[in-house]
């Protein structure tokens, strides 16, 4: 299959995801069950876009030396840095049989890691799965979370996606989120801190003043757009 989809340069953006989401489920049948691109996934173009990372997802499936786990990992990157390439929203959302998944116990002592630093890592990017009870965490997570190189990867993947799929409702809700941090620590709204103020480099901590300044205009910005 690898190599047929590599021999017609022609096929839909639509149909390579397809056709690799199908590939991924026939070797790793054990492991996952199926891949769906999301609902608001949006292609660039109809016809497919090659890069690198076809290339690599075709090396990946056709080896058949590497350990499941660190394989699948490998082949679920490519397929995802593909998927960025090809698209201009959405996200790739992958099914997985419960043997694959851990509870956070689990993934904590594989990592030995904190309940804390996991929060941090599932904030970073670390993959959680939504509504399936405690065995919630794929175990590839190991592989990339317990590898310095892999976790930078995976962490600039999952900011790519976050970033690009925001809706304006995500964006409000992160601007107001910063404007209660502001407004917490300085116990008071910005015209009550900083209203007072003509010149804001001579505060102690200038940014403040503008990030906080920055955040109001964008929300005011958002909200009446």
């Amino acid at each position: 299959m690898v190599n047929k989809l590599s021999q017609h340069p022609d096929i839909s953006a639509v149909e390579l995801i397809t056709q690799y989401a199908y590939a991924m489920q026939m070797k790793y049948h054990s492991y996952l069950i199926t891949i769906n691109p999301s609902k608001d996934t949006i292609f660039i173009q109809e016809n497919a876009l090659y890069s690198k990372w076809t290339e690599e997802l075709n090396n990946v499936l056709a080896d058949t030396e590497l350990p499941l786990i660190q394989s699948f990992a490998k082949a679920k990157y490519a397929l995802d840095q593909m998927f960025l390439t090809i698209t201009e929203r959405g996200q790739l959302e992958y099914f997985y049989h419960q043997k694959a998944l851990i509870r956070s116990q689990q993934l904590q002592s594989l990592l030995n890691i904190s309940k804390a630093t996991l929060s941090r890592y599932v904030a970073a990017g670390l993959e959680k799965l939504p509504d399936v009870g405690h065995r919630c965490y794929p175990l590839h997570n190991g592989f990339y979370w317990g590898n310095g190189v892999w976790a930078s990867r995976i962490q600039a993947l999952y900011q790519t996606y976050r970033l690009r799929n925001r809706t304006k409702e995500d964006v409000i809700k992160e601007l107001e989120t910063e404007i209660n941090e502001f407004q917490d620590n300085y116990n008071g709204t910005f015209e009550e801190v900083f209203g007072h103020i003509d010149d804001p480099y001579s505060l102690d901590e200038p940014d403040d003043y503008f990030d906080w300044r920055d955040a109001l205009e964008e929300l005011n910005k958002q909200q009446y757009e």
